[in-house]
Parts: C-alpha cells; sequence; structure tokens
C-alpha cells in the first residue's frame, strides 16, 4: 500500500510532467507497492492540481480497457475509468498543431453527453436504468496520447495514475434515434488518410456502450463521485489504439451514422 505521501509525491510529478508536455520515465515503478485504489488516488490527486487555478476543469469520464483481452495483461482486475478535462474536449473538425501532442493514437467511440446527474441509488445500474440520465449520444473520437517512454510496458496502474492515455475527446454529428438502434451493432473504424486502420463492433464495448456507462456510473459512485449533468463520456473504444505514423486527417466513423474528423499537422 501507498502512503497518502507516496501518493502525492506522484501526483506532483506527473502533473508536472502534464504541464511540461515531458515523456513520464518514473513509472510503472513507482506504482509497483501500490494498488488499483492507489492508482485512482493518484489520478484524482492529479486532476486537483490540474485544475486548482480554474483554468481547467475535469468536464467528463473515460472508459478504457473494456474487454478481458486488453485488460487481464496490464494486470487489472476489470476496465478502468480516467478523467477527461475541458481543454481537451474538441469538436469535429479540428486540427492539432505539430509538437502539441506527444506519441498521439486515435480509437472509434460512442460519445454520451449527460443530461443529469446520476444519483446513487440501493441497486445497481445497468443498460436500461442508466438510459434516462442520457441526453445525447454522438459519433466520436478519442485522441490518445502516449505519455510513457515505452507504452508496452506501462501496467494498468500506471495508465489509469496517468489518465489511461486520454489526450482529447472529439465530438462528431449526434446520432439521431439512438434508443431505437441496437449499439452494439454499430460498425466502428477508424483511418488515417484515407486507409483503414482497424474497425470493431459496438459490442467490443462492454457488450454495449450503454452498459460501459452503467459501469461507470457505478464506479464513480463507489469512489465518491459522480456522473453529472453535462459530463461527456468516452465509452469505450471499439477496437484497440491506433498509433499514427505521422500527421495527416484521422477519421473516426460509425459506418451509416456519422463521422468525426480531425487533423494532425
Amino acid at each position: 500500500m501507498m502512503t497518502d505521501a507516496d501518493i502525492a509525491a506522484l501526483a506532483d510529478k506527473i502533473a508536472a510532467a502534464r504541464q511540461k508536455k515531458t515523456v513520464i520515465d518514473f513509472l510503472p515503478g513507482a506504482l509497483a507497492n501500490g494498488t488499483e485504489a492507489d492508482a485512482y488516488k493518484v489520478q484524482f490527486a492529479v486532476h486537483d492540481r490540474l485544475t486548482t487555478s480554474g483554468a481547467d476543469r475535469i468536464a467528463g469520464w473515460k472508459v478504457a480497457a473494456t474487454l478481458p483481452a486488453q485488460y487481464q495483461p496490464i494486470g487489472l482486475s476489470g476496465p478502468a475509468f480516467a478523467g477527461i478535462y475541458q481543454s481537451g474536449i474538441k469538436a469535429s473538425g479540428v486540427s492539432f498543431p505539430k509538437g502539441s501532442l506527444l506519441k498521439y493514437g486515435i480509437e472509434c467511440e460512442v460519445v454520451a453527453r449527460i443530461a443529469r446527474t446520476v444519483p446513487a441509488s440501493a441497486t445497481v445500474y445497468d443498460r436500461e436504468s442508466i438510459k434516462p440520465f442520457v441526453g445525447a449520444l454522438y459519433c466520436g473520437m478519442e485522441v490518445v496520447e502516449n505519455r510513457f517512454v515505452d507504452v508496452s510496458k506501462a501496467d494498468g496502474k500506471s495508465r489509469i495514475a496517468d489518465e489511461f492515455l486520454q489526450g482529447a475527446c472529439i465530438v462528431g454529428p449526434e446520432i439521431a434515434n439512438w434508443q431505437a438502434l441496437d449499439l452494439a451493432a454499430l460498425h466502428g473504424r477508424s483511418l488515417h488518410d484515407g486507409k483503414e486502420l482497424a474497425a470493431g463492433p459496438g459490442a467490443n464495448v462492454m457488450g454495449h456502450p450503454l452498459t460501459s456507462l452503467a459501469w461507470l456510473a457505478n464506479q464513480l459512485l463507489a469512489h465518491g463521485k459522480a456522473l453529472r449533468a453535462g459530463d461527456l463520456v468516452l465509452t469505450g473504444s471499439t477496437h484497440a489504439p491506433q498509433f499514427l505514423a505521422g500527421p495527416g486527417l484521422a477519421v473516426s466513423e460509425f459506418v451509416g451514422t456519422g463521422e468525426t474528423r480531425v487533423t494532425f499537422e
């Protein structure tokens, strides 16, 4: 177990690296004696450090590693979550200037906007009971940023502490009449300069994007937090992160539903 002093010191180092846009070379060793709970304490402490000035805030959340094949190899007991900063929420069509990100990649995701705060409940939320709290769903993209020297050596605890590679939440077109759609059957794919990189169904997101959203609501409540009105949520990717070799036009598309576009300069 890590002490409060250990957690504070590690949060200071991560926050400083994020502010200076420098590669993190001190993880995963710093969490070797920590638990998943400790990793979340570090993440929340980083939130405090990066928002204390009021220049930024936590404006939503992401769900990561939604399949056992993703979370088991990195030593996690299940999926994970991380914060999204207001500064990282962008509309489709945005351009990222050269040098504004470290090693960057893309994921195709359904983005949810929360209409009203999800309160504590005597029963856990599920796919159906979370629906009344959803204001809208969007075709979206997560821009991931590899801030590690070698991400393949970063275990799950390290990724939790550093927001699980969260770089930006790109909000594309709204999914019309989403309540009537089979979201598990949506076909998501991502392309770079017209070349398809990866694809997969909505079922890759814990079986269904709303199952992922309900899981997140339960997890946040267990950690003393909550999904709040106005929050945006990256529900999880339909495919593995695709790191890009260089600049160009990136597209994440839910085929027949809508696409999200980002230019990396």
